[in-house]
């Protein structure tokens, strides 16, 4: 289990700056507490007062920032998604390995799919190379990045990572 920022008391301080995590900033939390083994999370602040505005105070909540950055980011994660086969598999014993500076990943297999999710830590802006993909794999859908593939050629492939950057990936066994 992991919780998350939403707002909280820390930003709303005098002297303090408030500040909200954007979409980007999000997105990066939830995939690295997914990759370092988190079954479920928590979005922590929604009704923190001072980080409301006039539209929230009438509703009781920050549903602001629920339209704004949540909402899309949990649509990735919706049962009805591309990516919730994996979010429910358990993690996978197939050898991946990374060669890229503050590249985290986690690999799961659901069905006909091998994921692999995977992000980049602060610093430059890298290209990452991923190995040890079974032979029966082809290509490969960067999720939520479409029209955007990676190809996979004798059990790897390379992509780009900037700073605090998620990627998903899905590749079809054949």
């Amino acid at each position: 289990m992991m919780i998350l920022q939403i707002c909280w008391s820390g930003v709303t301080k005098p002297g303090k700056t408030l500040r909200f995590p954007t979409f980007p900033d999000e997105r990066y939390m939830t995939y690295e507490a997914i990759i370092n083994g988190a079954r479920g999370l928590v979005y922590f602040g929604g009704s923190v007062r001072a980080c409301w505005n006039e539209f929230d105070a009438a509703y009781g909540w920050n549903w602001t920032f629920y339209d704004r950055v949540l909402r899309p980011l949990l649509d990735e994660l919706r049962s009805d998604g591309p990516l919730y086969p994996a979010l429910i598999a358990p993690h996978s014993t197939l050898p991946v390995k990374v060669d890229g500076a503050g590249v985290e990943y986690t690999v799961r297999e659901a069905g006909d799919f091998i994921y692999i999710l995977a992000s980049k830590r602060e610093g430059g802006t890298i290209e990452a190379t991923f190995s040890g993909l079974p032979a029966n794999v082809t290509g490969g859908d960067v999720l939520f990045e479409s029209p955007r593939t990676v190809k996979q050629e004798n059990g790897q492939f390379t992509d780009w990572f900037g700073p605090n950057e998620v990627h998903v990936y899905r590749f079809r066994r054949h």
